[in-house]
């Protein structure tokens, strides 16, 4: 399965591209937006392609299988970038893969995303990230969602909780939400679901097979 990962230079990416670069049965492609990144990709034995996603990266999607959003404004930009970037690049990048015939599209978003979250503290992000999850629900796509609680830097556990809905937000290490990205790639029967992942005591693989069922991949 040849994926792009949109945003592989982001924290979450560059984890996600090195793990699936090891991963059987995956052949990833990094998008970047600087050309001085595809250093660290070469390093990592990943292919990169330089591109901007908000001006559209149409081309480079001929050809894939599937296609994961993990890019985001980043916490020093304003509500407008997050908008640009978490929201409408987001929904370009679908319509663009509906076009182009690419069906698979794994979102990472957030606990908490809502187009009319009411929260005090980043409800820019979590309304640009909740309007791009209902455009995805209602696009044509093989899409999962992905949303993890708060998102911290310490080694991963290799154990979550997932739910459709988990009724509460709590913390995840960004190592443990890659896995759980490719986990989601590995069972068809994510498709369609919103799964919201945060730390907990079952092993990912056995959280997802409880939750998905052991449904197989559609790999190429």
């Amino acid at each position: 399965m040849k994926i792009l990962i949109a945003g592989a230079n982001g924290k979450v990416g560059t984890i996600l591209s090195g793990k699936l670069w090891g991963h059987s049965g995956f052949s990833p492609v990094g998008l970047i937006r600087d050309s001085r990144q595809q250093t660290k990709f070469t390093a990592l034995g990943v292919p990169s392609v330089v591109g901007d996603l908000e001006e559209g990266i149409s081309s480079f999607l001929p050809g894939l299988d599937a296609v994961i959003f993990t890019a985001g404004s980043g916490g020093r930009t304003g509500p407008d970038k997050t908008t640009d970037v978490d929201q409408n690049a987001a929904i370009k990048l679908m319509l663009d893969c509906e076009s182009a015939g690419v069906r698979r599209f794994l979102m990472v978003s957030a606990i908490g995303a809502d187009p009319n979250s009411e929260s005090t503290r980043i409800q820019h992000y979590l309304r640009a990230k909740g309007v791009a999850d209902s455009r995805l629900r209602s696009s044509k796509l093989d899409y999962t969602i992905i949303a993890p609680g708060s998102l911290i830097d310490e080694r991963g556990t290799g154990r979550v909780q997932v739910a459709e809905n988990l009724g509460f937000h709590g913390y995840l290490p960004r190592e443990d939400l890659a896995d759980c990205i490719i986990e989601s790639l590995k069972n068809f029967n994510s498709v369609g679901k919103t799964i919201q992942v945060v730390s907990g005591g079952q092993k990912i693989k056995e959280a997802f097979s409880g939750l998905l069922g052991g449904g197989l991949p559609p790999i190429a």
